[in-house]
């Protein structure tokens, strides 16, 4: 893997298999997988929505959905080829693509990986090729048990990658199937896998005579081909009952012992798996129209569940807009009739506040009528004769009267007198204004009058 950080942060492998599903889960460091989970499900269960559904946190922590292909739909062949960049590996296959194809190309989806050759100058290119039908059903399967799968692998390829062979030798790979077994033959002489191909069998006998004559038909054109002198060791990865199925006929056709050896376990295949596929693949079984169709839906998803809260949140403010409205509209209610009866009440007491001062003042000037009728008499000199004692609108005090002509100066003391006199310690008028005496031609009497405004204080004003 490249040294910087891996683009994917996590990954699972899923492998259907008759008896159910099992599921491996892995964390992505720097340069390495480390195991995160390994569920195993009988058949009908869904598998954890949280471990392989995809949301918006995708798009942020991206996660590789692996899954492997069933090898009753994979076509196997190694490829000489020049060495050259990996990026132009595929280019090169595809020119030999037609000839390499058992279906014709349009038909089909491939990817291939490279295998280190013995000669520097060249290298094996391991096409892996698979029915585009095939193909496209069984990621439908898988979909519809929501699993999206972003990449196919076969296990048997996987395990084969990891052979490190010492020397010549036939690499027989034995995989249990529903319909019988599917064993990955592969043909290492002078560094270089020469052969490499997938072979379908029946189990039991019928299933090793159908070995023994495929093998023999490689091995022909292998004499043809000039890269097979004689037969080499033969190893046999396989289960116990597989490998006792197989190893006594290929002894007896090969004339040599066959070394037994165990198949790799299921969770190393998968964190194997895991390494090679999470950097970015130039080629996949996955059909990139159809990874691309998915990818923009899975895109318009995000859109529409986005647009969706949207508008969810959007119905959710209105409602509680709506209450909190109609909850305000209510206290305002509550409030402008508190509002109405105070007011009301407010006016009743202004209207019964100026009856107050209406009757108060009524009172004020019964009161002031009777200190000015009382201060007007008790002042008044004998030389003077009251005539007439007037209110005029409840403040001003008018005097008139009849004076000697010889005494008229009284009239200014009278005055005067009225300006000094004092209720309850506060002067009784405010203001007296000058007398005025008006003599009557040819009579030893004359008129006088003068007016006295009252003093009002708040107790008696109106």
């Amino acid at each position: 893997m490249s040294a910087k950080a891996p683009r994917y942060q996590g990954c699972n492998v899923l492998a259907v298999t008759p008896e159910g599903r099992r599921l491996w889960q892995f964390t992505v460091g720097k340069d390495k997988v480390t195991p995160a989970g390994d569920l195993v499900l009988e058949a009908g269960k869904s598998l954890p929505k949280p471990a392989v559904a995809r949301d918006w946190r995708h798009l942020v922590q991206p996660k590789l959905n692996l899954a492997w292909l069933p090898s009753e739909h994979v076509f196997i062949r190694a490829v000489q080829l020049p060495a050259a960049n990996p990026a132009e590996l595929p280019g090169m296959v595809e020119f030999q693509l037609e000839k390499l194809s058992p279906l014709p190309p349009a038909q089909v989806v491939w990817t291939v990986e490279a295998i280190p050759h013995a000669d520097g100058m060249q290298q094996t290119a391991l096409v892996i090729i698979a029915s585009r039908t095939a193909v496209e059903e069984y990621l439908g399967q898988l979909e519809q048990g929501g699993y999206v799968a972003d990449q196919l692998e076969v296990p048997l390829v996987r395990e084969l990658r990891t052979l490190r062979p010492a020397g010549d030798g036939l690499w027989v790979l034995v995989e249990a199937s529903t319909t019988g077994q599917n064993v990955l033959v592969g043909w290492f002489l002078n560094g270089v896998w020469q052969e490499v191909g997938l072979l379908r069998l029946t189990t039991g006998e019928p299933g090793a005579a159908q070995l023994i004559e495929l093998l023999t038909q490689n091995a022909w054109a292998g004499e043809l081909a000039g890269w097979l002198k004689a037969l080499p060791e033969i190893h046999l990865l396989a289960q116990p009952e597989a490998a006792a199925e197989l190893e006594a006929p290929l002894r007896e056709w090969s004339g040599r012992p066959v070394l037994t050896e165990p198949r790799r376990p299921l969770p190393e295949l998968a964190e194997l798996g895991a390494l090679h596929h999470l950097p970015l693949a130039v080629t996949s079984l996955v059909p990139p129209d159809l990874a691309k169709r998915r990818r923009d839906q899975f895109v318009d998803g995000l859109w529409m569940k986005g647009l969706g809260t949207v508008g969810v949140a959007y119905l959710m403010f209105v409602f509680f807009y709506m209450i909190t409205l109609k909850v305000q509209e209510y206290r305002f209610d509550n409030r402008r009739d508190e509002a109405n009866a105070m007011a009301q009440s407010y006016t009743n007491a202004l209207q019964l506040k100026a009856q107050v001062a209406v009757l108060q003042d009524r009172v004020g000037l019964r009161f002031a009528a009777l200190d000015s009728w009382r201060a007007a008499v008790e002042n008044l000199p004998e030389t003077l004769t009251l005539s007439q004692l007037d209110f005029v609108r409840g403040r001003t005090l008018e005097l008139t009267g009849t004076v000697a002509n010889e005494s008229t100066g009284d009239v200014t003391k009278y005055d005067s007198d009225l300006k000094k006199v004092e209720v309850n310690g506060q002067p009784l008028f405010a203001k007296v204004g000058a007398a005025t005496v008006t003599a009557q031609p040819g009579a030893a009497i004359s008129r006088w009058s003068f007016k006295a405004d009252l003093k009002r204080t708040e107790g008696n004003a109106p």
